[in-house]
Order: structure tokens, then C-alpha cells, then sequence
């Protein structure tokens, strides 16, 4: 009887924590700017890196999700947006903004900007 007490808590928690994982997969676009449209490879695929830990080097799964969002920051406008967008949901998706800073260099992806500058401005 306890077993099936206890199966019946696990499957409830498993429940919710999908529930929960749904709404919030649901409402990051909404925290997504314009600013940010083409640059979601760099924000989605180096999520483990710039959140969660930094101390590993990126993934070559984020190097070229970064190299296809920075190769869009091509001209000025192009600049300021990915800036933009980057400063805008940094808080949101909880990024670290030296790891943002560092993510370049790290992937071996040259810019044409200074991401110092672009972080903080």
C-alpha cells in the first residue's frame, strides 16, 4: 500500500515539474525583444555556459550558435541591436555578463566590436 503511495507522489511531481517546465518554455519569446530576432541560436544554445557555468569552455554546439549570431552583428545597426538584445534579456535568462563578454574569445570568434562595450556600455 505504501508503494503505491509514494508512486502516486512521484508521478504527481512529475507532473507539475513538466507543467511548470511548459509555462516557462512558453513565456521565454515573450521576454524575447525584437532587438533579439536571428541572434537565438546564440542566446539558446549557450544557455550552459553563460548561466550555468563558465568555468568549462563553451560547447561547439554554443561556438556556432555564437558564431552565426555575431556574424549577423555585421553593420552598425546590427551591432547596437545584438547590444541591445544582449543587455535586455541578460537579466531575464539569468546570463552572467562577463560571461557574455567572454564568449567571444572563447569560441575563437573574432568581431569587428567590443563586446566590453556592448556589455557595459
Amino acid at each position: 500500500m505504501g508503494e503505491k503511495n509514494v508512486f502516486g507522489v512521484v508521478v504527481l511531481v512529475m507532473a507539475y515539474g513538466l507543467a511548470v517546465t511548459t509555462f516557462i518554455t512558453a513565456q521565454v519569446p515573450a521576454l524575447i525583444p525584437s532587438t533579439c530576432n536571428g541572434y537565438e541560436p546564440l542566446l539558446f544554445q549557450c544557455v550552459p555556459y553563460l548561466v550555468i557555468d563558465s568555468s568549462n569552455p563553451p560547447t561547439a554546439r554554443c561556438c556556432d550558435g555564437a558564431r552565426v549570431g555575431f556574424q549577423r552583428a555585421n553593420n552598425y545597426e546590427a551591432i547596437i541591436n545584438l547590444c541591445s538584445c544582449l543587455v535586455n534579456v541578460a537579466p531575464y535568462l539569468n546570463f552572467a555578463l562577463a560571461n557574455l563578454v567572454s564568449l567571444p574569445a572563447a569560441c575563437n570568434i573574432p568581431l569587428s566590436f567590443s563586446m566590453d562595450q556592448c556589455i557595459y556600455g
